[in-house]
């Protein structure tokens, strides 16, 4: 049961971990073709290179986890998810400011 419950909290994390990588390219396309088509306004920068850091912290975290009998409880863990929840959350606010231009 517990290499279930490893196999299960790894591939979870694999889901999410696709999709910071999609999020990733979004960023990465909206920029360049930004760049592209305003040449003369001033660069949108989408800090897409950042969005490795809370893949890295959910990768970690995931790790400890799967390791782990309990899914709750581990303070680095909590701690990695808690950190790279806020930063993709602060990155995708941005992004979505950015392509959006702040409307409603």
């Amino acid at each position: 049961m517990p290499v279930l419950f490893s196999v299960l909290t790894l591939y979870s994390w694999a889901l999410v971990g696709s999709v910071i990588f999609f999020l990733t390219h979004i960023a990465r396309f909206y920029e360049k073709k930004y760049s592209e088509l305003y040449s003369n306004a001033p660069q949108q920068r989408t800090f897409y290179q950042f969005y490795l850091f809370p893949l890295l912290l959910f990768l970690i975290a995931a790790v400890r986890y799967a390791f782990l009998d309990d899914l709750a409880g581990d303070v680095g863990g909590d701690l990695a998810f808690f950190v790279g929840g806020i930063i993709l959350a602060a990155l995708s606010y941005h992004l979505q400011r950015l392509m959006t231009k702040g409307r409603r």
